[in-house]
């Protein structure tokens, strides 16, 4: 009995060591996992991207059937109505650019539409209200009112806190790299056309618009590299207006030019001026330096806003260009690359001419959901160019995908 019991008693006295022994382990396992937990997540951290979104869109025009609709009854005028429809989806971007083909010379110059572009200053407003954060200026239409007009375009731009790159004030200098930094991330971007409607301007004026010049483009490149690290752009952007009008491949000029600029370190290519959208690499290219780059370039994104009507000039895309940045090697890269057809859809609002610039994908959704959205032809128009625009944006690594709108009640 005494056995059982002393037997009895050293069980229970083991029992007891034996619980708080594994009452501390417990503890003991429960902080260590606690701790591994809280590396984990501090190492997830310390490795998860960050990443921005740009937008692009091609030509930003004003023909004059466009601001004599906007014409208000107090002699001024409103575009806000335009872009009312695709303000939304461009609020999605951390950056939105364009490219601003027409100048602000003022109303004393009289406004006017093709050949000599003049807008009014309105115009500008509705594009910064419409969520636009850059626009380039360097294009075949720069210089339609002369140097005046350049000057007063950027006067108007700086008062609206919207950054630009691609014409300048100075008879002495061209317009310098544009440098951005969203997040961290910074990005250089530059602008050049390949010539004025003038054929070129007068001598005084050869630095007032960024031309084609790959002298000029190594300059700014080198410019650009040599900045201290905190301010050396993480990627370079080049938005080029060139091409031939109307035509929906890229020429030999524009092929041969993109390969040179990546090979010199750019990053992403965004044409302009061919007023319809044609078509889009990604690619990996070898460096003058020998490394391997993953390179982009859309060579026309088209018309966003134009009076232009005959098919497909009333049609274009936003492009949507993701970047990342690692932060533990701080190394930047190219990530999803998406798009959004866009139509300019011309109606009437109280027995007056508008225009509105409409998101195709959006557009049909709409229809469907309520089949008197758009007339007919408006929603057999908006199929084809979502087939149209899908097929220039094919690439055989199927790397362009068709943008997929963020749900966010809190956009930028």
């Amino acid at each position: 009995m005494r056995i059982s019991v002393a037997r009895f008693s050293l069980i229970s006295h083991f029992f007891r060591v034996s619980l708080y022994a594994a009452w501390m382990l417990a503890v003991g396992a429960a902080a260590y996992a606690q701790e591994s937990s809280t590396q984990a997540t501090q190492s997830l951290q310390s490795t998860h991207a960050t990443r921005i979104t740009i937008a692009a869109v091609g030509d930003l025009m004003c023909h004059e059937s466009e601001f004599l609709v906007a014409r208000q009854k107090d002699g001024g005028y409103n575009f806000e109505s335009f872009f009312a429809a695709i303000a939304p989806l461009l609020s999605q971007a951390d950056v939105a650019i364009g490219n601003l083909e027409t100048v602000m010379a003022g109303a004393k110059a009289r406004f006017t539409g093709y050949p000599a572009f003049n807008t009014p200053d309105e115009y500008a407003t509705a594009l910064k209200n419409a969520g636009f954060d850059v626009l380039t200026t360097a294009n075949n239409h720069s210089f339609d009112r002369g140097f005046a007009g350049v000057v007063r375009t950027l006067d108007i731009l700086d008062t609206l806190a919207m950054p630009h790159t691609g014409t300048s004030r100075s008879l002495i200098e061209r317009s310098k790299p544009l440098m951005l930094d969203i997040k961290g991330i910074k990005l250089g971007i530059l602008a050049y056309a390949y010539g004025l409607n003038q054929k070129h301007a007068p001598a005084k004026y050869r630095t007032v618009v960024n031309v084609i010049d790959t002298s000029a483009i190594l300059l700014d490149i080198a410019e650009m590299e040599a900045l201290p690290p905190t301010q050396k752009p993480d990627k370079i952007i080049v938005c080029l207006h060139w091409g031939d009008e109307y035509q929906l491949e890229p020429n030999s000029t524009q092929k041969k030019l993109a390969i040179w600029l990546f090979e010199r370190g750019v990053d992403i290519i965004l044409g302009s001026h061919p007023h319809v959208v044609q078509t889009v690499e990604r690619k990996y290219v070898t460096r003058k330096s020998g490394d391997s780059a993953d390179c982009v370039v859309i060579y026309s994104m088209g018309n966003f806003i134009s009076g232009q009507r005959p098919i497909p000039r009333e049609t274009g895309v936003i492009v949507w260009l993701d970047f990342e940045k690692n932060a533990t090697t701080n190394a930047v890269s190219i990530g999803a690359t998406a798009f959004t057809p866009t139509y300019i859809h011309k109606t009437r609002v109280d027995g007056k001419s508008s225009f509105v610039v409409l998101p195709v994908p959006d557009a049909l959704k709409e229809c469907e959901a309520n089949p008197d959205y758009l007339p007919q032809p408006v929603k057999e128009r908006l199929g084809d160019a979502l087939k149209e625009i899908t097929r220039q944006f094919a690439t055989p690594n199927k790397t362009f995908k068709l943008y997929q709108p963020v749900q966010s009640e809190h956009p930028r």
